[in-house]
């Protein structure tokens, strides 16, 4: 596969099938969060298929977190920005935009609640500092930032991933006796089902891999060659996962079954539909062009805004119809809610994107 590799960068144009991949990533993930948090209200939830459609299948396969922390690190390649302490400051605003979002997701509802009735227990604590993607997105800008000023390349930070992946897989489900000090460590380890979420130990790997396609991708002359034949190992090794998926179980090469927790092996599953998706997505804008794909390349550009938008849409929702209401949201609620939102969530983060270009200028 690599013997058409040059030097030089010959590729550095915009990686359109990238953005389609992150743009189908953000539509699975929102349906996938207007489930997950709106779903739980119906008793015996766990075994209706519609959510394990919602929460597994669309969370857990269809690109989301995984998608997007490998076009992170294809992104940290592409970008100008590359100096380490320009990884660095921006992980810091990531890292405390994620608590900032925590705030007026459910932060807000939490404390109000708390206020109201006279405790504050563990489920504030959790809307307040509980970690979440944009937590670890700091933290993997944070680290990439010290490994590129230790000089090290990209092959050498995804050896040192698959380190800290295999590491992960099996310091896993820590639990320190203190519910502070779960969710504190649970940034770096997976520590209990409630306190962890994107650990870095366990998805740093994702990043890295992302880093090492953008480093090759820059310098490959025949695209098409490149993605036909990734296409086909990628498409290989996708169905051999997702058979052994249906058979044996979901996320069965992970302890516990745990998503966050993502083994090595597991990881290595998910990057696969990753790779056939993102190879799938390169033959289809090189049929139709651009342009038929204008509004899911515009979409993945404001991943960051929209992840925002929809978290505190679905945060107001579930905490006043949901918990003060007690609205249990049927499913033909909760599905056109998740996809109306898609909507709302895109045409807001357009606006926001001019007015903050207005507001600069």
């Amino acid at each position: 596969m690599f013997s058409f590799l040059k030097k030089e960068e010959v590729n550095t144009s915009r990686l359109y099938n990238l953005d389609l991949l992150k743009a189908l990533a953000i539509v699975a993930m929102i349906l996938c969060h207007s489930v997950l948090m709106l779903g739980v209200h119906h008793k015996g939830y766990e075994n209706e298929f519609l959510y394990w459609f919602g929460d597994v299948l669309l969370g857990d396969y269809v690109a989301v977190a995984h998608a997007f922390m490998f076009a992170m690190g294809v992104g940290f390649i592409f970008t100008k920005a590359n100096a380490p302490a320009d990884y660095m400051k921006r992980g810091i605003k990531i890292f405390l935009l994620g608590y900032a979002l925590n705030f007026f997701r459910y932060g807000v509802y939490a404390l109000i609640d708390g206020a109201i009735s006279g405790a504050f227990d563990s489920h504030t604590l959790e809307a307040l500092f509980g970690p979440d993607i944009l937590q670890f997105a700091g933290l993997a800008m944070i680290l990439t930032g010290i490994l590129k000023k230790l000089r090290m390349n990209e092959i050498h930070i995804l050896l040192i991933s698959i380190v800290m992946s295999v590491a992960g897989s099996f310091i896993v489900l820590i639990d320190t006796g203190n519910y502070i000090g779960n969710l504190l460590l649970g940034q770096i380890i997976t520590t209990t089902h409630d306190t962890s979420c994107f650990a870095l130990l366990n998805w740093y790997v994702f990043v890295a891999f992302g880093m090492v396609f953008g480093a090759i991708i820059r310098r490959v002359e025949n695209t098409d060659v490149f993605y036909k034949r990734l296409l086909v190992i990628s498409g290989i090794a996708s169905v051999i996962y997702i058979v052994l998926t249906f058979k044996i179980g979901v996320l069965f090469l992970t302890k516990d079954n745990f998503y966050y927790a993502v083994s090595t092996a597991e990881a290595l599953g998910l990057l696969c539909t990753d790779l056939f998706l993102l190879s799938a997505f390169y033959f289809l804008v090189k049929k139709f062009g651009t342009e038929k794909f204008g509004v899911a390349i515009e979409m993945s550009k404001y991943l960051t805004v929209i992840y925002i938008i929809q978290w505190c849409i679905i945060g107001f929702a579930d905490s006043i119809f949901g918990y003060v209401l007690e609205y249990n949201f049927p499913y033909y609620v909760i599905y056109p809610f998740g996809i109306a939102l898609n909507f709302v969530s895109f045409y807001l983060a357009r606006w926001w994107n001019k007015h903050k270009k207005k507001t600069i200028k």
